[in-house]
């Protein structure tokens, strides 16, 4: 395969999978999350390699992502001689910074979804309180912790861990 032709094979797989939704929030693709970081080829071109950042290990989300990745590499690789690799590493480490400032916005407004990041603190996407008081650090699933809002007295599921303070 020429360089040219692989490079256009890559790419169009780099579309199709940064369309992919994450099965948590259907709505919000695993490049706004932050989870897609790279595609590339290797073996001399034979091989397509994804490579996602998990938003934790252990995610029960991952046999699903892994699986709605492979299925949109193959239809955008559909015609070329190519197999595709699917896997998830370590390095660079997945945090709430990584989520798109957009999706940051939509999980507030959709899902009532704070996100912590190391430059911003978590405010109430209900009343955009940002005296929020810590109430479990386990949430409806493993990666969300529970606060809560004493401004409007709301639960707040919140992306991103309570020991992790915000940058001055």
């Amino acid at each position: 395969m020429s360089r040219a032709v692989l490079a256009g094979v890559v790419a169009a797989v780099r579309r199709s999978v940064s369309q992919v939704c994450d099965p948590e929030y259907p709505e919000v693709t695993i490049a706004e999350l932050g989870i897609l970081e790279r595609v590339s080829s290797s073996d001399g071109g034979s091989t397509v390699r994804i490579e996602l950042v998990p938003t934790m290990l252990g995610c029960p989300a991952l046999d699903v992502i892994a699986r709605d990745v492979t299925d949109a590499a193959r239809t955008a690789c559909a015609g070329a001689d190519v197999s595709i690799e699917v896997t998830f590493v370590d390095d660079p480490v997945w945090t709430p910074d990584r989520i798109a400032p957009s999706a940051v916005g939509f999980l507030a407004r959709e899902y009532s979804v704070a996100v912590r990041s190391r430059s911003a603190t978590a405010s109430c996407p209900i009343c955009g309180n940002d005296a929020l008081e810590h109430r479990s650090d386990f949430g409806p699933t493993p990666c969300r912790s529970v606060e809560w809002c004493p401004s409007c007295r709301n639960p707040i599921e919140v992306v991103g861990r309570v020991d992790m303070p915000a940058l001055a």
